[in-house]
Formats: structure tokens, C-alpha cells, sequence
């Protein structure tokens, strides 16, 4: 029995245009792997070359910078990128600008900026946002409490995607500061709702949600905390602390005293923006000039998500530095 003209047209259709490809499985199929593959790129994003500046601030460091960036390198070759460093030596009036200057000819990624005075962190951050070009900052430690080897990939991969911030948390800290830390800490959580553990320690941030920040009055201090108050993301990771390798804390009672003070400058700057902004919000019928001067002033904006918080357990053995 011979085909039927409809039977060739069919057989005709299909090899033109063949049913499986259009099928709805295979669509949903397809759609899966889209969205496996963007969900892998976006939660190693930071992990792009180029997309992450290390920071480190430098003052009187000479005995660390060498071993210091040893590590960086060793952290580098485990996640196989190398990210652009910047150090800001605030000052140095030991060898350490000398130092920097032989590692920067070793370094092809190694960038130094030198202050001529000691002028403090919060101006060492203003330098590095001037001068940062990535998307994401590191902000690490030149006396080697971090060790960059472990700490640079904790924090790195522990990004998850729409989260603006990773805090290392130091974990069997000795050096006689953690009953300040605590205190200071204590009240950041109270103030700004964030269930954070180590608010001034290393951490992983996104440069554009700093752009508006008043850093100068925030300071490294209580940045994580505005950061929450303002509904971004936190993610805190478990880091283990290791002793000073070399010189001297510029920890002291001066600076636990600055620190009080600055807490209560970023407590009422936090509370009347979001007051400022809360009216902002109400006031529709507002000149758009006049309410972009406004909320200018009032920086960033207004908490209007609840802070989200989670933290990630990793635990480390502790280096002998001796």
C-alpha cells in the first residue's frame, strides 16, 4: 500500500522541523541549565579576575610587608586569579616605604600610595576609593592577624548573590582587645539591628554601595553596620585570628575614646537620614532639584528592608608565627 499524501506531509514537517526541540520539557530543560549556569556565575562573581581590589593600610609595618605579601600570593595561587593590591601607607616613619617600593617592582599588581603624614583609616579609605577601579574592595590587615592565605578565599567564596558585604569573624582571639571589641560591638547590634560579631575586622564590600557614605564620619568602625541599617545584605564567616607577626598594636586608650566618639556622630547621622529620608518619602509633589539636594544630604538613602544576617561556620588551625 502506497503513503498517503497527508502521511508525507508529516513525515515531511517533522524532518524539517523536528517536535522534540520545541518540545515543552525540552524548553523547561533548557531554561534549567540557563539558569544553573547564570546562578554559578553570579555567586563566584568576586572571583573574576579584576573584579576584586585587595586594600591593605600600611603605617609602620616594615617587619610585615614581606611575608605579608607571600601569603597574598599563596591565596592567589589557590584560587588561580591575581587581583590588583593597593596598599596606602599612612605615614610610615620606619623602612616600610623602601620596602613597598622594592615589592612594587617584584609585583606587577602591586600599587602603593603614600600619605605624608598619618592622617587616620577613615582617610586611608578615601584614598582607596579614589583609587580603586573594581567592583568589589578587600579590606585586609599589614600586621598579619589575617592571614590573606585563608582569609582572602573565606571570604571570597562565601558570596552569595545580592549580598554587599562579607565580615570576617575572628575566631580564639588573644590579643587583650576583645572585651573593648565586645562592647563595641554590643552596641552597633542594639543601634543598627545587625547580629554581627566583629564589626572593624577584614571584609569583602561592593564599592557602590559606599558611593553617598560619608566615610569620613562613618569610618571603618561602624561601616558594616550603616551598610545593614540601610537593609544591604551582611554576610559574616567564621576567621581564625593569629598573633601580630611583627611591631607593635596602634591599639589604645585614645583610640578606644575616638571610637565612643565616633559612635555617637554615626548614631545621630544614621537616625536623622533615615528621619530626612522617612519625609522625603511623604513629600511627592516636591522639586525634583530640591529633593535631590535633599537626599544628597540626608547620603544614601533609608533603611526600607529589614537587615539581612547570616553567618557561615569555618574553623582553621591557628599559624605559629614564631
Amino acid at each position: 500500500m502506497g503513503i498517503s499524501v497527508i502521511e508525507k506531509n508529516a513525515a515531511l514537517r517533522e524532518k524539517i522541523v523536528p517536535s522534540r526541540g520545541f518540545s515543552l520539557a525540552n524548553l523547561l530543560k533548557k531554561a534549567d541549565l540557563f539558569h544553573r549556569i547564570v546562578s554559578k556565575l553570579s555567586r563566584t562573581a568576586p572571583l573574576r579576575t579584576g573584579s576584586v581590589t585587595v586594600v591593605i593600610p600600611a603605617l609602620n609595618e616594615a617587619g610585615n610587608l614581606e611575608k605579608l605579601f607571600a601569603q597574598i600570593c599563596i591565596a592567589f595561587d589557590e584560587l588561580g586569579v591575581t587581583f590588583p593590591v593597593l596598599v596606602v601607607d599612612d605615614g610610615s616613619t620606619d623602612e616600610s616605604p623602601e620596602i613597598l617600593a622594592q615589592l612594587s617592582e617584584k609585583y606587577s599588581f602591586l600599587t602603593v600610595v603614600r600619605h605624608s603624614q598619618c592622617r587616620g583609616v577613615a582617610a586611608v579609605w578615601q584614598t582607596a576609593l579614589s583609587h580603586v577601579k573594581t567592583t568589589w574592595i578587600f579590606w585586609g590587615q599589614a600586621d598579619l592577624e589575617s592571614d590573606p592565605a585563608t582569609d582572602i578565599p573565606a571570604l571570597l567564596r562565601a558570596y552569595r548573590p545580592g549580598v554587599v558585604a562579607i565580615s570576617g569573624w575572628r575566631q580564639q582571639r588573644g590579643d587583650g582587645k576583645s572585651q573593648a571589641s565586645h562592647l563595641a560591638n554590643r552596641a552597633c547590634q542594639h543601634a543598627f539591628g545587625l547580629q554581627i560579631h566583629d564589626m572593624n575586622w577584614i571584609k569583602l564590600v561592593r564599592k557602590d554601595a559606599l558611593e553617598g557614605l560619608p566615610i569620613e564620619l562613618i569610618t571603618h568602625r561602624y561601616l558594616l553596620a550603616v551598610l545593614a541599617g540601610l537593609g544591604h545584605p551582611v554576610v559574616e564567616v567564621a576567621t581564625p585570628w593569629h598573633p601580630r607577626f611583627s611591631g607593635v598594636s596602634k591599639f589604645g586608650k585614645k583610640r578606644l575614646l575616638t571610637s565612643g566618639r565616633d559612635f555617637l556622630r554615626v548614631l545621630v547621622w544614621f537616625y536623622l537620614t533615615r528621619s530626612v529620608g522617612q519625609h522625603l518619602q511623604s513629600m511627592g509633589n516636591l522639586q525634583p532639584g530640591l529633593k535631590k539636594r535633599l537626599l544628597k544630604f540626608g547620603s544614601s538613602g533609608i533603611p526600607v528592608e529589614p537587615p539581612t544576617f547570616s553567618v557561615e561556620f569555618r574553623f582553621f588551625p591557628v599559624r605559629d608565627n614564631r
